[in-house]
């Protein structure tokens, strides 16, 4: 490169667009060309939910039908268990016997759901028969949508960066599965890793790209570069007290 490009502070910025588009473009191939899924509706789950002891101590009772979580409705059945776990202090609507009520679930409760044996919460699927009928459970097939890539994309932000920087006395929120033979789900890893990459490059440090674009725009303003000896080790050093800062709350 010529000099002028390698004193461009803007070039240290390289990195942290690169991890953060390639996230995008990753998740938007996933998108494009995944199978049509089907998912059951909320107002669809005719056959409702099945509550472990757990739930049922802190409120819930059977022939409860959840509403929202923190004033979001709920689309899909398969978002309740992701969204009461992942929102401090959650407040749920319900309606039960046609009127509605609220719960609220503490951090404290959402440990304590965490630490419970079984899944929280999950869809009964046993059919009613009633009459020698049985209902059938009305399914939605998915379409592709740029707005769903987009909200997918900020999930992934928010799970990176809780990844990161994790609730207090959340030490073991959930395991990650990193032995699996699905080319869909290792491409989802990698998205996440980039996130976290990208997040990480946002660090006003020596070492990541934020950082070294601070140091590149102050070598430019006193027209003198630093050592780069130093700036390296020092830059290595970081990296390495980061890296132990993120990964010691989950061991």
């Amino acid at each position: 490169m010529s000099k002028i490009k390698q004193n461009n502070p803007f070039l240290k910025l390289s990195g942290l667009f690169f991890d953060f588009f390639t996230a995008f473009l990753l998740l938007f191939l996933i998108h494009l060309l995944a199978p049509k899924s089907y998912y059951i509706e909320n107002k669809d789950a005719i056959y409702g939910l099945e509550f472990s002891n757990t739930m049922q101590e802190l409120g819930f009772k059977n022939g409860d039908k959840i509403i929202s979580i923190n004033n979001q409705p709920v689309k899909k059945i398969s978002e309740i268990t992701n969204m009461i776990l992942l929102n401090p202090n959650t407040i749920i609507k319900i309606k039960r016997n046609n009127n509605y009520t609220e719960l609220k679930i503490s951090d404290s409760e959402v440990i304590q759901i965490l630490q419970s044996e079984g899944t929280p919460i999950k869809v009964k699927f046993t059919p009613n028969i009633e009459e020698g009928k049985i209902q059938n459970i009305k399914q939605t097939k998915e379409k592709f949508s740029f707005t769903k890539v987009l909200e997918n994309y900020q999930t992934y932000i928010k799970g990176a960066y809780d990844f990161i920087n994790p609730k207090k006395n959340y030490k073991k929120i959930s395991e990650m599965n990193l032995n699996s033979n699905s080319f869909t789900e290792n491409i989802s890893l990698l998205v996440f890793c980039c996130i976290i990459v990208g997040i990480l490059n946002i660090l006003p440090l020596p070492g990541f790209s934020f950082g070294n674009f601070i140091i590149s725009f102050i070598e430019l303003r006193r027209g003198k570069k630093f050592n780069l000896k130093k700036k390296n080790i020092v830059g290595l050093c970081l990296i390495f007290i980061v890296i132990l800062f993120i990964f010691l709350p989950h061991i």
